[in-house]
């Protein structure tokens, strides 16, 4: 239930994305680290951009406890009108999340979403090869692979713009600010793919107090179908549930507005107009 429109937004955000992407990798490194906790989400979330948040480790120290080689997250992301799984994981080639190097990621995601009559069910998943630059204070990382979607709609509409199978060439960038050791966090993504021209995007800033983030989210989405704008907030916090492998939840709230040819009002992939929100859970291992 995420991204899609044209060229024109989905591309654009994910080519200023890779822009910064490029200036950081151009940039002296000062130094890596490893240490832990955070990972991605909503309707199509990402998943990369909360990498920084495990491994940033203030003044550049390492740490010496576990070498950490992958990332899972799972979520779920609710909008009016529609209900959006997913889960996927990124791993290291290297054998090292907080070394620079390439990373494979896997995503995967199913929502469910009323119409006008009836109702509709789709499937993505995306298997992608990237790059990530790794700093004490900043990460980014740029992703490029195929993307399935699949849509089957009751009763089915063979005028409907999103319906079927579609495969499509992706891209997915990231930069964010780490969490552990600075007062302000600042996150931007995005992603397009050219199956039924689907777009995410999203923007956060906040506040690192004691282990918890907070502030306002700003994100698009949308396909060939509908467009849709969100205005919320977001809190991130650390989990203790294994000592040595840092677990993060994260959860956000807001209101979702639809342009799409009914006016928002008969539904489609992303949902209606109305409030969202959603849950993420992150693991590194």
């Amino acid at each position: 239930m995420h991204k899609g429109r044209p060229l024109t937004i989905g591309v654009g955000a994910a080519l200023w994305s890779a822009s910064l992407l490029l200036a950081a990798v151009a940039a002296p490194q000062p130094g890596l680290a490893q240490q832990a906790p955070a990972a991605k989400s909503d309707v199509g979330g990402i998943g990369v951009a909360t990498l920084p948040m495990f491994l940033g480790a203030p003044n550049g120290k390492v740490d010496e406890d576990p070498v950490f080689r992958g990332v899972w997250f799972s979520g779920y992301d609710y909008a009016k009108g529609a209900n959006y799984v997913y889960s996927g994981s990124i791993f290291a080639l290297n054998g090292d999340l907080s070394r620079n190097g390439f990373f494979l990621r896997l995503y995967g995601s199913r929502v469910d979403y009323d119409l006008n009559p009836g109702d509709g069910r789709g499937y993505q998943a995306d298997v992608m090869l990237g790059y990530r630059v790794i700093t004490p204070k900043i990460e980014a990382g740029l992703y490029v692979g195929a993307d399935y979607q699949n849509y089957r709609l009751d009763p089915d509409d063979p005028t409907a713009e999103v319906r079927g199978t579609d495969w499509g060439f992706k891209v997915v960038a990231d930069l964010a600010t780490v969490r552990e050791g600075t007062p302000f966090y600042f996150a931007l993504e995005g992603e397009y793919s050219t199956a039924f021209q689907t777009y995410w995007a999203r923007g956060r800033a906040g506040l690192n107090v004691r282990g918890v983030t907070f502030g306002p989210e700003v994100i698009g989405l949308g396909d060939l179908d509908f467009d849709a704008q969100r205005v919320g907030g977001f809190i991130i916090t650390d989990l203790k549930l294994f000592p040595r492998y840092p677990t993060e939840l994260s959860l956000h709230v807001g209101y979702q507005f639809v342009a799409s040819p009914n006016g928002g009002t008969a539904g489609s992939v992303g949902g209606s107009e109305g409030t969202y929100a959603g849950v993420e859970l992150t693991f590194v291992f």
